[in-house]
């Protein structure tokens, strides 16, 4: 019966994280340089620039993540469904902030306004 509440709690957690827009959660490296003065903005690398090796390695890892899972019982199995959960969202997110900036240069070549 337990397995059965982590289980919704997983779903419900998916459910709220994919619910709320990856750029809400992100920061500019401007914003980031007013909190932290001190700190270089160093952006990450666009997911078009990482092609398929980076697609093919962010695969791999969920790979591994989920056989972690699967073998997993208990306590152990609960925090491997928490770490695949993460990283799914993470590439979600990535994903999601590369294809806005996809988005906004195909509207600046079309002559469109930048939003």
């Amino acid at each position: 019966m337990r397995l059965r509440y982590f289980q919704l709690g997983g779903v419900l957690v998916a459910a709220a994280l994919t619910a709320v827009p990856a750029h809400a959660w992100q920061v500019s490296p401007d914003e980031h340089a007013k909190h932290h003065p001190g700190a270089q903005a160093t952006p990450a690398p666009a997911p078009q620039a990482k092609g398929m090796a980076g697609m093919k390695e962010a695969g791999a890892r969920l790979e591994e993540l989920v056989a972690k899972m699967n073998a997993a019982q208990g306590q152990a199995k609960v925090d491997a469904i928490a770490e695949l959960l993460t990283a799914l969202v993470q590439q979600h997110q990535a994903m999601h902030g590369g294809m806005g900036e996809m988005m906004s240069k195909m509207k600046n070549k079309d002559g469109a306004a930048p939003k």
